[in-house]
């Protein structure tokens, strides 16, 4: 070829003549880098025009569907028109940015798609769709086989269970006022079904009696057991006898200076009656609702120990002496 003789000549000299159209004839000092550099430009203005590579959406599916990217698809295709080329040849025609077409080669080297010619600047030449296609089949064959091998044993390891469910955070309530208080309990007597257990103060009693006393009754006949514990004193031993004939009643020899109900593990409110006397509608109480399930267990875990730990009231009333009392102070 003309130009191969023009490179030879070039190649032979020790200072070959370069000239441009704005300057005149200058000598540089010969290197073969530049010598490569010409026969790279000359092989990309040899190669096909944009226009000869046939790269279609439809072809690109086709690779997609066979486990190929977008940029490594249009490289694939290009090689295959081109047979071999070097990377700065193929970014061009392929519309792969200079920047990625490196790594796009490598992925394409990995998967089998293209071998890497050991020449300067590197060469890559596209190995036949089939040859991949096959090794990609041999591949999905021997998966399937190792998964249907080992079937058996993944279906027990992995088997459903259903035996726990999703940890759910409860609602929690501020409420203001001894009778929304009231009517806040009244729900929650009304809604249970197996226990309810209440620690109070020592005016508890007069206002339970007062507050609930028809719901009392009715949920102690539907079986719900009724538990109840406070501080004994001579002003509401009446109340405590009357309450003895629908629940279990227990002294405790300390004052609460708060009221708390659990009703089926499920529901707990806590309240400060203020004031803390008989009245079940008037006062400016202060409490806290929430049936949140870790909350509301853990307080039934509580308000059972206290209620066990106290004497039932049968055997304190028999015995016609005062408790003793021992007052619940802050720290």
């Amino acid at each position: 070829m003309a130009f191969s003789s023009d490179l030879r000549r070039v190649a032979s000299s020790a200072e070959p003549l370069i000239r441009t159209a704005s300057t005149p004839a200058t000598h540089l000092p010969f290197s073969p880098v530049m010598c490569h550099r010409w026969e790279e430009q000359r092989l990309c203005r040899a190669l096909p025009s944009k226009a000869l590579v046939p790269i279609n959406q439809d072809r690109l599916r086709k690779m997609a569907d066979h486990g190929l990217t977008e940029y490594q698809a249009r490289v694939y295709l290009t090689l295959l028109d081109l047979g071999s080329a070097t990377a700065s040849q193929i970014s061009p025609l392929s519309k792969v940015p200079r920047t990625r077409i490196y790594a796009t080669m490598q992925q394409l080297h990995e998967k089998g798609l293209v071998q890497i010619l050991p020449e300067t600047p590197l060469r890559y030449k596209a190995v036949p769709f089939a040859t991949y296609l096959q090794t990609l089949a041999d591949d999905m064959r021997s998966r399937a086989k190792q998964i249907d091998t080992g079937l058996d044993g993944l279906a027990r390891e992995f088997a459903i269970s259903a035996q726990r469910e999703p940890e759910s955070r409860g609602r929690f309530e501020a409420i203001y006022g001894r009778k929304n208080v009231r009517e806040r309990l009244l729900k929650m007597y009304d809604g249970a079904t197996r226990e309810v257990i209440g620690i109070g103060t020592t005016k508890s009693p007069g206002r339970i009696l007062g507050a609930f006393m028809p719901n009392l009754v009715d949920k102690a006949k539907q079986g719900v057991r009724l538990k109840y514990a406070f501080c004994f004193t001579p002003d509401n031993r009446g109340d405590v006898t009357a309450l003895l004939e629908i629940a279990e009643v227990r002294h405790i020899d300390f004052m609460m200076p708060v009221y708390m109900h659990v009703f089926d593990g499920k529901e707990f409110l806590m309240s400060h009656p203020i004031p803390d006397d008989d009245s079940s509608y008037r006062g400016d109480d202060i409490a806290i609702w929430t049936d949140d399930p870790a909350i509301a267990d853990a307080m039934s875990e509580m308000a059972e120990r206290i209620w066990e730990m106290g004497k039932p009231a049968a055997d304190v009333l028999e015995d016609g002496r005062e408790a003793r009392r021992v007052a619940v102070t802050r720290p």
